[in-house]
């Protein structure tokens, strides 16, 4: 049984079709995206003299008609939302953080919606399971809109069985981060989810443990080291890097000792790790450039055969 798993999409239009796309290109027999769904910030166009202008990734842009519709999709394939409205549309937004908080969650969960289409309309005719879960960055506003899906299953505080037979536990929570993302949560709080999932499994070494937060200091958790004011630190080498993953998701992994963690939180930690007998993998992540890294997992007889890295 191959099951193509990827993480991280953050909004990228073009990263959540290629894993759409996954499951027959790579002959998997199911396909899994571990979290953080959502895409990070508002680009507004503001129309002025029937041109919509804005600024995107630090440059000015502009366009109309059919060049407008061209931005427009390369801001959803780099994970961003596009927002028309006119001069004083915008003003008013920006006056107003709660109404930007609703337009926000209103295009989340509106790019979810056509995302579950998608899905619905290319796999269901394939009989390509896809499972979905939830990360840390994403407000508890998007779960209703997945667990309304016909095809896709959300994963979040759930057990499911793959189509061999393995079940999968997942939880989207991280221990806390310096941004106070929605699902942050202390270490206990994380342990807590943790092992309310794992009690539903009937058998925790022949499972899959999707956690979106990597096990604590094991190399596939790495992140920027940051000072006082949230920016990252240099040293001779670069950028300073350090462990972020989660103590709780370690000592989860090390007790219960699963055939495969699944994780990802940080995007630039791609790499496997082993702690006693479980494999924990981060296939990282580079969303804003829209390519897709994934892992493809074969498991045969209760036992991982092989894993190995994708790009594409």
């Amino acid at each position: 049984m191959k099951l193509f798993y990827a993480t991280d999409v953050h909004g990228s239009d073009r990263c959540f079709t290629k894993f759409v796309n996954a499951g027959s290109f790579y002959g998997a027999d199911a396909i899994l995206l571990g979290g953080d769904l959502t895409g990070k910030a508002i680009v507004p166009l503001v129309a002025e003299n029937g041109v919509h202008r804005g600024v995107f990734l630090g440059e000015g842009v502009a366009g109309e008609g059919e060049e407008l519709v061209e931005l427009e999709k390369k801001i959803a394939n780099a994970g961003y939302y596009s927002h028309r409205c006119n001069p004083d549309e915008e003003e008013a937004l920006r006056a107003d953080p709660a109404a930007q908080e609703a337009l926000f969650l209103r295009l989340m969960r509106e790019r979810l919606g056509r995302w579950l289409a998608v899905a619905e309309e290319r796999l269901e005719p394939q009989g390509i399971p896809c499972y979905v879960n939830a990360g840390n960055d994403d407000p508890a506003a998007i779960d209703e809109v997945m667990e309304a899906s016909g095809w896709v299953q959300f994963l979040e505080g759930r057990v499911v069985e793959l189509p061999e037979g393995t079940e999968v536990a997942s939880c989207g929570y991280a221990n806390q981060t310096p941004w106070h993302c929605p699902r942050d949560v202390d270490e206990a709080e994380l342990g807590r989810r943790l092992e309310e999932v794992i009690g539903q499994l009937r058998d925790p070494e022949g499972a899959v443990f999707n956690f979106h937060c990597p096990p604590y200091d094991t190399g596939i958790d790495s992140g920027p080291k940051l000072d006082e004011n949230l920016r990252m630190t240099s040293g001779a080498g670069g950028v300073e890097m350090q462990p972020v993953g989660s103590t709780a998701c370690r000592a989860a992994i090390e007790r219960y000792q699963p055939l495969v963690g699944l994780h990802g939180h940080l995007h630039e930690s791609r790499g496997v790790h082993r702690l006693g007998r479980t494999i924990c993998i981060n296939p990282g992540s580079e969303y804003n450039e829209g390519i897709l890294r994934g892992a493809l997992v074969d498991i045969r007889k209760g036992k991982l055969k092989s894993h190995q890295f994708t790009t594409g």
